[in-house]
């Protein structure tokens, strides 16, 4: 099957119900989508929170400096649906837009090898999911140099640009010339904003991590059960960018 194929079908697949109470998962159709995708891959699970799933290529050690990379999967819609609209995409892609990119790189083996995966929890009300991944890392005695939220966006739409970098917060100077050096490809087709509207880099960043969130354009109330529009140039263009990225922070 053609891998841009494989995107698209993972992105439908992904696009199902998932909630929680704050303390656990209580809808959790698109948990079991994950790891049922993942059974097989080069990925395994290195910690289970009650809001927060971890992956990781390798058993994690004391010591190990890991790159997170987070998506939260929890959502606010009443149902779920992916249709296809030519060169869009309608439907409701907060957040399942990023959990299919995370997952087709994660199954195309794509990432560096000290990538730690969380598909989170409660982002929608009090982040609590990306609270439990610092603390379970912290457990495992892992540094976490840097994180990359991964979430979709309405700023850039109206501009086409392709992607966004948005809510870096601590990322130093010779990183963002090492990011803004590596995206020199884009012709300048994506857009920046530093102060975005609040994502779990803002949580991350309160820990000391370095963050900074790279989110896809869409067109729409983020949260309406009408959904969203989602150009597919910028959908596969955003997976490129995420391995990019990946290899960049790693």
């Amino acid at each position: 099957m053609h891998p841009n194929q494989d995107f698209f079908d993972i992105l439908e697949a992904v696009t199902v119900d998932c909630k929680d109470d704050g303390e656990c998962f209580t809808v959790t159709d698109r948990v079991t989508v994950i790891e049922r995708m993942l059974i097989g891959s080069s990925y395994r699970l290195v910690a289970r929170e009650p809001l927060a799933l971890l992956y990781a290529k390798r058993e994690l050690h004391e010591g190990d400096r890991v790159l997170l990379i987070s998506s939260h999967i929890d959502c606010l819609y009443g149902a779920c649906f992916c249709n296809d609209e030519g060169d869009c995409l309608r439907g409701t892609f907060d957040n399942s837009f990023s959990n299919a990119a995370l997952l087709w790189n994660m199954l195309n083996d794509r990432l560096p090898d000290n990538v730690v995966v969380a598909f989170t929890g409660n982002e929608e009300s009090d982040s609590r999911g990306a609270v439990q991944t610092v603390v379970a890392l912290g457990r495992l005695g892992c540094e976490v140099p840097t994180a990359l939220v991964l979430d979709v966006t309405n700023e850039g739409w109206e501009s086409g640009a392709l992607f966004t970098l948005e809510n870096d917060l601590g990322i130093d100077i010779l990183t963002a010339y090492n990011i803004i050096s590596s995206l020199e490809c884009y012709g300048g087709r994506f857009a920046f904003k530093h102060n975005a509207e609040p994502d779990e880099s803002w949580d991350y960043a309160e820990y000391g991590i370095p963050s900074l969130t790279l989110c896809v354009p869409v067109c729409g109330e983020l949260h309406s059960d009408a959904g969203v529009l989602l150009r597919k140039e910028s959908a596969l263009e955003y997976c490129n960018v995420l391995a990019l990225l990946a290899k960049v922070l790693g």
